[in-house]
């Protein structure tokens, strides 16, 4: 019996919307739909009007899905349906609401369920399914965009701590340059390079800010050096916001490193199709 799920993907600059088909016989597809600016700086009104409007584009995508799957950054109570953002620049007006409600007074998702996951996992099962990290067993996702997600998977399923380490708290370590997710994430290139995120990829583009670009590569690798150990991956993936400029900055991360870094394959589908692989085995809610 083929399943198909609506999709989208919530990050703090913009939410993808899609729609996930796949069955037993053969691999998933991926369709995916419009893309809008999250909004996520606004009131929560207009948050969530933004939410319901791009679940309705996911849900038109197909009139068969049997269900809806949020891939969201966090940090978020995934199984509450409730953001827990705060101090994180994001969100932070839609602190404890719940969305799954929220989407059904709001949306014509009725009785269908709605699950979420966490972005950073998606990605990375995305990747790690049909992606770049296809066929490693190993493999560390990495996603640079509003903040620094982190997804360890093996044999394409989440690791979630390591020695007792949460995985997805690995933006929270300490550099010399302040805290990982605010220094080393698309974001942090942002701000030292003095432009706002939408101008983000106009500037990384510029020549005259190329060495910049390639210092914020160098960055991130020394950052990562000792956790490729401690986490004991095979392979390293960029996504988010900067992966489509890997070549100003991949090299300076691959400098530091001593397994192979690549970007992502799959580009938006990769958390759409993460995302619906994570909650398709859970129950409806």
């Amino acid at each position: 019996m083929e399943q198909v799920v609506a999709a989208l993907d919530v990050g703090g600059t913009s939410i993808k919307s899609g729609v996930v088909r796949g069955d037993t016989g053969g691999e998933p597809t991926v369709v995916v739909g419009p893309a809008l600016p999250t909004l996520a700086q606004a009131d929560a009104e207009t948050i969530l009007a933004r939410l319901s409007e791009m679940a309705e584009h996911a849900l038109a995508l197909d009139a068969s899905a049997q269900g809806l799957v949020i891939a969201i950054c966090g940090p978020f109570d995934i199984e509450a349906g409730e953001s827990q953002m705060r101090g994180v620049a994001k969100f932070e007006d839609i602190y404890g609401i719940d969305l799954r409600r929220v989407l059904r007074d709001r949306t014509s998702i009725g009785d269908r369920p709605i699950r979420f996951a966490r972005d950073a996992e998606s990605a990375g099962t995305g990747e790690a399914l049909m992606g770049a990290g296809r066929g490693v067993d190993r493999l560390m996702t990495n996603t640079l965009g509003t903040g620094v997600g982190t997804c360890v998977t093996d044999h394409a399923w989440p690791v979630e701590f390591i020695d007792g380490f949460g995985v997805e708290h690995l933006a929270m370590r300490s550099t010399p340059w302040g805290r990982a997710d605010d220094a080393l994430s698309a974001r942090g290139l942002a701000e030292r390079l003095g432009v706002p995120m939408s101008e983000l990829r106009a500037a990384v583009d510029d020549p005259l800010n190329a060495e910049v670009v390639f210092d914020h590569g160098h960055r991130f690798g020394e950052f990562l050096a000792p956790v490729i150990g401690e986490f004991d991956v095979e392979l390293v993936v960029i996504g988010g916001g900067l992966s489509a400029a890997f070549d100003r900055f991949g090299p300076a991360i691959q400098s530091h490193l001593d397994v192979p870094v690549r970007p992502i394959a799959l580009g938006t589908a990769g958390p759409l199709l993460g995302a619906a692989h994570l909650t398709w085995s859970k129950p409806p809610r």
